[in-house]
């Protein structure tokens, strides 16, 4: 028969050995969390990914407003007093008081033309008559009808002096208007009209009216 002691020493090994054994199965039995935390990672960097997608296709469809135009000036007299061939659309040089006055309805282009300017090299506004600006004083006030600078470039302006010089073509003033904070001039290329194209105008004119008045009155009938 085995001692006392050695009997308490084979005890002690045998619950050694086996809690040895239950610490080794606890560490190498995979659980679910680790798993439960890399697929939450994996969705966590899809859903970034996505998301920073989305917000640059977002930033690059942003696109600038464009700016809006409307009507300071029409001259009527240059198309019924000329044949327009072309049209250009050009920026203009002007004072502060200026645009302060054609925000007040102060500009007319009925007398207008544009010429070449002394240097030969730019094209310029005359007898364009813009009114004074009613606040301002006299001394920061400007000329009603001084020569103003329009802003072609080098090529439109060479166009047009030869047009000018070669053809006996007329340049007018068609169109003022803002585009955006700034001002505007669509000026046309025109040929003179004779008495028997104003007549041929004015028939055209009396046609359409009559036109428009036939088909208001089979509809409303």
């Amino acid at each position: 028969m085995l001692s006392s002691a050695r009997c308490t020493l084979l005890i002690s090994v045998c619950l050694t050995v086996t809690l040895s054994a239950s610490l080794a199965a606890a560490f190498i039995t995979p659980t679910s969390s680790p798993a439960f935390s890399l697929a939450s990672l994996h969705t966590t960097d899809r859903t970034i990914a996505s998301t920073s997608t989305s917000t640059s296709l977002f930033a690059r469809s942003k696109k600038k407003p464009k700016a809006k135009s409307s009507t300071i000036s029409v001259n009527r007299q240059a198309r019924r007093n000329y044949e327009v061939v072309s049209s250009y659309d050009a920026g203009i040089s002007l004072l502060g008081s200026e645009i302060k006055a054609i925000r007040d309805g102060k500009m007319n282009l009925g007398d207008g033309f544009v010429r070449p300017d002394s240097k030969g090299r730019g094209m310029s506004l005359c007898n364009v008559h813009i009114g004074k600006h009613s606040t301002g004083s006299e001394f920061f006030n400007h000329e009603e009808r001084r020569v103003r600078p329009l802003l072609l470039t080098k090529e439109e302006c060479r166009k047009l002096r030869r047009e000018i010089d070669i053809k006996g073509m007329t340049i007018v003033p068609l169109k003022a208007y803002f585009k955006g904070s700034h001002v505007k001039i669509k000026v046309g290329l025109c040929k003179g009209k004779n008495q028997r194209d104003k007549r041929n105008d004015i028939k055209d004119r009396e046609q359409k009216r009559d036109d428009n008045r036939m088909m208001k009155s089979f509809r409303m009938g």
